[in-house]
């Protein structure tokens, strides 16, 4: 045995044996214990304020075989970034023949990772970055080292993620995540891999695909099931103005990308779906915009040819709650408004991230995008106008659009379906095609018994009448675009079933059966308007002279709450608009103003022209309009007289007939052939030709009425012969012509058998002996015939037809005025801006411009002894206030030098203060503030720093000067006396040496007031 120890195979047994103990005693023992100080040495000293906290370290020296378990870093902060429950790394001996780094298996279980963005937008990640080394390393052409990896597998992962930067902090977590990669070389064969992520929501993402690295390529397959839409809104909570509380996102997409001699990405996405996603306001109990399903399909993106693409975007289901609020702003727009910060947080604001410039090559074509198809299917809208008193509410639902061939050359048609029904009864068809620049349209509608009454509130802010019921059907095609003419409408409409009601009366104003309006064509730029015919069946009007002797149909149009001004001579009161509460004042857009006193004043002389007869002949109209044919179809019209005792009532009955021809053309004579029936058995014709669309206006006509029972007319005779009539029967045939603005009237009056009744009291009747003057003219027969030719011009204000024509239409032509300030200020001077009296801050003086505003207004309240005017006590306190603390400050001034003047010798002159020395200044501001602040003053050692007496003496007054001014007060009643002395200087302009009632001028306490170009501007209110 000792010589067996002696032979060189022992010794070299034995120093194998060895090699081997002190190998594996390096490798069991020492090795862990290396590799661990290494890491605690080179982590802190490469990441600054990283700490790494590692568990066991196994390593197989033979297996070549490495373990570490608990490996974690922890951060500055104390939070840990990352780490993992167990490394295991399965070398291989074959790497000698590969030639490659291989490895049988990587395997990393229970990694994590805790992302956290603090306040101060720092990423606690982001100390994970080693530090840039002194000398910067030149780049290296070498390859990656080959390797070669049989498994590669990350198991039951999970990462962290909190924002604590928001005012409520976001955090969420995906875990499990799990990660494989199998059979990966760092050749173009690459590996395949597989990845799969979940939330504690049950959202799941999961990627697979193929990896390589020389070259850097990938494909494969990304799906993301589940995500909750609350997720994403949770996280950008504190920057959007509404909740979203559900709402579930589905992803199904395909990749190739390549990366050689540019970035080559290339994306399928089969599927992108969004259900039930509701969208609410923030602290609102009610969905505003519901969306049952979301769905894109068919999208492709290729990064290299920069295009994309999508088959189809399809909406179905959707439900939009909208409204427009009083101020004219739509609801849903507040959605998108951004959040105001809280106070707490009002100077905190998200750090912003600077992009890095783009490369000089990423300016390459533009992309390019087109979607087939977008398609919004049984859609419902509930939408209101909170504007209207009541409120209008429509409801379109279904609702269904389709648009084809979407893109992003905006140059491209696109064509467009539209189907709706609107308030569950008509129906609105659109097709045809849209291009969106330039603008250009060319579409086909089909309208189906839309209900006209959901047009009612708006309806009811313009006039005194109701629309209960009526429905607008039609077929309409509409072309806009570049081409002349710009706009063509073109269309056969009807409307059916109309019943509008007079609010004050509550009876049926206007009404009919049917209204068919065909061959409608309309066109702008150049304009023109052709109606093929207008067929009204079953036509109902009721006129109705009020007992004021106005209109009802001028009451009825003035609107909710007018007053409708009786004619001249008229003892009875004016009548209100409508009976019932007025509704909402009529709409007006941001853009809308009051009216220009220039347009009131036009209106009322083309009113007075009008009502004189006297109006010049009309401008020739711009728009070229014909009407081939109006046809009236068994209508009928009710006309009474209130202004009579006991009331006139009659009515035209089984109107007939028609108006062929009208046009705007100078020479056209359109043919009228109406015929009809007063009370049934008393026939009413009409017939001639006219032209009133035309600027050369021309009439013939004819009418005849006949068999006309005289006893009808008992209120007109009464009033004005002074005797009822107890029969009698009138027949009259009239025959008017108007040509080159002369009229030549023809009255062929026939009477028969008229006797009158009992005697009347009526004031109005004529002082003449009528029963002997009706005995004069009759014939043996009883029948007195009379013709009354009249002649006249259309241009003398002088010409009028007679009492009784006017006193049925001089209502019609009058138009009552307003007397707002502008109008006044156009009638008695003043401009039109009478209503503004401008003061100098701090004063209450009136300057010569409010003098002569002043002056205006004794004028015009004088004219219309009915107004009465509110004048505001206010004041501007960034004006007022600084020039009375001058004010006060300058009597101070004032006060001292005249107490000064007055120890001085008798006979001295007088100076102001700015034309004393430095110094004299200087002395009475000393005493001026000892008497103010009652201590000598201290000046601050700036001033006293200063080299020469001339700059400290000026340096002291200025100090003097400011410190006085900021110890004089004015407080609220100075501001109030000042505002009072001003509406009392403005009362007396207008009352002094006039001849108004001191009880139509008050003074009112109010905020009229404001700065205007650095003065006091009040504004004077009238009612």
């Amino acid at each position: 045995m000792l010589q067996f120890t002696k032979t060189r195979a022992f010794r070299i047994s034995a120093a194998v044996a060895l090699l081997v103990g002190l190998y594996a005693l390096a490798g069991f023992w020492l090795a862990p214990k290396l590799v661990r100080n290494a890491l605690n040495d080179e982590i802190p000293k490469t990441l600054v304020g990283v700490t790494p906290s590692i568990g066991e370290i196994h390593i197989n020296p033979f297996l070549f075989k490495v373990e570490i378990k608990d490996f974690s870093l922890t951060g500055a902060q104390g939070t840990k970034l990352l780490g993992f429950g167990r490394l295991f790394i399965d070398f291989q001996f074959s790497s000698l023949w590969h030639r490659a780094y291989t490895f049988k298996n990587i395997d990393i279980d229970s990694p994590f990772a805790n992302a956290v963005i603090f306040k101060d937008g720092s990423l606690n990640l982001a100390q994970l970055s080693p530090k840039a080394p002194e000398k910067p390393q030149p780049k290296s052409n070498e390859p990656i080292p080959a390797l070669r990896i049989g498994s590669f597998k990350v198991s039951q992962g999970f990462l962290s993620f909190d924002d604590r930067r928001r005012p409520s902090d976001f955090a969420t977590r995906l875990e499990p995540i799990n990660f494989e990669l199998q059979n990966f070389v760092t050749g173009v064969e690459g590996g395949r891999f597989n990845f799969t992520g979940t939330s504690k929501l049950g959202e799941r993402i999961e990627w697979h695909g193929h990896l390589a690295v020389q070259p850097i390529e990938s494909n494969g397959e990304l799906q993301i099931m589940g995500l909750q839409a609350h997720t994403i809104w949770e996280y950008l909570a504190d920057q959007l103005n509404f909740q979203v509380n559900s709402g579930k996102i589905d992803v199904a997409a395909t990749y190739q990308f390549s990366l050689k001699d540019a970035v080559d990405l290339k994306v399928d996405v089969s599927k992108v779906a969004l259900n039930d996603l509701a969208v609410r306001p923030k602290n609102s109990d009610v969905d505003w915009i519901t969306v049952p399903q979301l769905l894109v399909s068919g999208t492709t993106v290729d990064l290299k040819q920069r295009h994309a693409h999508s088959d189809s975007v399809t909406l179905s289901g959707v439900k939009l709650v909208t409204w427009l609020d009083p101020d004219g702003s739509i609801n849903l727009l507040q959605l998108a408004r951004t959040p105001a910060a809280p106070a707490s947080t009002s100077a905190a604001t998200l750090p912003t991230v600077t992009k890095p410039p783009a490369p000089a090559d990423a300016a390459g074509p533009p992309w390019t995008f087109d979607l087939r198809e977008f398609a919004l299917a049984e859609a419902s809208i509930s939408a209101e106008d909170r504007r209207t008193k009541p409120v209008a509410k429509v409801l379109i639902a279904p609702l269904s659009i389709k648009v084809m061939g979407a893109s992003l050359d905006l140059a491209k048609p696109l064509n467009v379906a539209l189907d709706a029904k609107i308030n569950g009864a008509g129906t609105l068809n659109v097709t045809g095609d849209v291009t969106p620049q330039p603008v250009a349209a060319n579409l086909n509608l089909k309208l189906g018994g839309i209900e006209l009454a959901v047009a009612q509130p708006y309806i009811a802010q313009y006039t005194s009448m109701t629309l209960m019921a009526g429905s607008l059907s039609g077929d309409a095609k509409v072309r806009y675009g570049a081409q002349k003419p710009a706009l063509q409408f073109s269309a056969d409409l009807s409307v059916a079933n109309l019943h509008t009601v007079d609010n004050a009366l509550h009876e049926d104003f206007i009404n009919w059966d049917r209204l068919d309006v065909r061959g409608l064509s309309f066109q702008h730029d150049p304009d023109r308007l052709d109606i093929d015919q207008v067929l009204a069946r079953k036509l109902y009007a009721r006129v109705i002279i009020e007992p004021d002797e106005s209109i009802n149909v001028k009451r009825v149009l003035a609107g909710p709450g007018a007053t409708v001004i009786a004619p001249s001579g008229s003892t009875a009161p004016p009548v209100s608009g409508t009976a019932a509460p007025a509704p909402a004042p009529p709409l007006q857009t941001k853009k809308q103003r009051r009216a220009p006193p220039t347009s009131a004043a036009a209106g009322a002389t083309s009113a007075s022209a009008s009502a004189a007869g006297a109006a010049p002949p009309a401008a020739t109209p711009s728009m070229p309009i014909s009407i081939k044919k109006i046809v009236l179809q068994a209508s009928q019209a009710n006309f009474a007289d209130l202004s009579v005792k006991p009331n006139f009532a009659t009515g035209i009955q089984n109107l007939e007939g028609s108006v062929s021809g009208l046009s705007s053309k100078q020479n056209s004579r359109a043919k009228v052939d109406i015929h009809g029936s007063v009370d049934a058995f008393a026939p009413v014709s009409i017939t001639g030709e006219v032209n009133v669309l035309s600027a050369a206006l021309y009439t013939d006509l004819s009418m005849s009425f006949k068999n006309i029972e005289l006893s009808t007319f008992n209120p007109y005779s009464g009033k004005f012969a002074g005797y009822n009539i107890s029969k009698g029967k009138l027949t009259t045939e009239l025959h008017y012509k108007v040509d080159g603005r002369k009229l030549d009237a023809q009255h062929h009056i026939i009477v028969d058998q008229l006797e009158f009744g009992e005697k009347t009291e009526s004031k109005d009747a004529v002082s003449l002996p009528v029963k002997l003057a009706v005995a004069l003219l009759k014939d043996r027969d009883g029948v007195i015939d009379l013709n009354l030719p009249i002649n006249g011009t259309l241009d003398d204000p002088k010409f009028k037809l007679g009492p009784i024509i006017w006193k049925v239409f001089v209502n019609i032509l009058e138009k009552a005025v307003t007397a707002p300030f502008a109008l006044l200020g156009s009638l008695f001077g003043g401009g039109p801006d009478l209503q503004f009296v401008d003061f100098q801050p701090g004063a209450a003086e009136l300057d010569p411009a409010a003098v002569s505003k002043a002056q205006s207004m004794v004028k015009a309240l004088n004219a219309r002894p009915q107004l009465k005017i509110e004048i505001p006590i206010a004041v501007v306190n960034d004006l007022d206030r600084p020039s009375l603390v001058e004010s006060k400050y300058q009597a101070q001034i004032r006060e001292a030098q005249s107490a000064a003047a007055a120890r001085k010798k008798p006979g001295a002159a007088e100076v102001s203060f700015d034309q004393l020395e430095p110094g004299a200044q200087l002395d009475l501001l000393n005493k001026l503030y000892a008497k103010d602040v009652g201590s000598e003053p201290k000046f601050p050692d700036s001033v006293d720093a200063l080299k020469t007496k001339a700059e400290k003496t000026a340096a002291k007054n200025e100090f003097l000067s400011q410190a006085i001014h900021a110890h004089i007060t004015v407080d609220d009643s100075d501001l109030t006396a000042l505002g009072q002395q001003r509406a009392m200087n403005m009362q007396q302009a207008l009352l002094t040496g006039t001849q108004i009632d001191p009880d139509r001028v008050f003074l009112v306490a109010n905020d009229k007031a404001k700065n205007q170009d650095g003065r006091v501007r009040l504004e004077l209110s009238l009612r």
